[in-house]
């Protein structure tokens, strides 16, 4: 099998060790309070190298992996991880990953997507959990700040995000142009 394909049908396995290890290991790096997405970086830089197609089932499960691992609403992830893959998928045939713009403004806008549409999720769970007829539940308040969020989190994480595909670049560039894989 080649090495090409052989890292394709393993990248479910991937991402999901990769979501243990942001769930668990990765608050050991941390700066200023913001610890890399490995799940995404790892999605966005494999999907400018084999597609969209291929990086929506690997959004999906890695996003079910780190809700599993980090106790967020269930499919959360997923949803914001596919929503940051459809971005990165543009760099696959439509611009050339190749170009250094390319690896860093896919990081950088599949990191803005992913973190505005999981904060959309837990406010609309939150408003959610608000209505009248949930209000027997007594269902804690969670309300989220979401521009101090943007501020504190969300900005520094796509500086880290994006640095840190940055220095996968010269790897992303090493690894030559994936033609349409045989559907299986």
């Amino acid at each position: 099998m080649p090495r090409n394909r052989l890292i394709y049908y393993s990248m479910p396995l991937i991402v999901l060790l990769l979501a243990l290890l942001q769930s668990t290991v990765a608050t050991q790096v941390m700066i200023r309070g913001v610890k890399p997405d490995l799940v995404l970086i790892v999605i966005v830089v494999a999907t400018l190298v084999y597609g969209g197609q291929g990086g929506l089932l690997w959004a999906f499960i890695g996003g079910i992996g780190l809700d599993l691992f980090s106790g967020g609403p269930f499919g959360a992830s997923s949803i914001a991880l596919m929503m940051a893959t459809l971005v990165a998928a543009l760099g696959y045939r439509v611009l050339s990953r190749y170009h250094l713009f390319v690896p860093l403004g896919a990081a950088a806008l599949g990191t803005l997507i992913y973190s505005l549409v999981y904060l959309g999720i837990l406010n609309g769970l939150n408003t959610a959990a608000q209505l009248p007829l949930l209000a027997t539940w007594a269902i804690p308040e969670h309300a989220i700040p979401l521009w101090a969020t943007v501020q504190q989190i969300v900005i520094p994480a796509m500086v880290y995000n994006t640095t840190l595909v940055l220095f996968m670049t010269p790897l992303l560039n090493r690894v030559p142009e994936q033609q349409e894989l045989d559907r299986f």
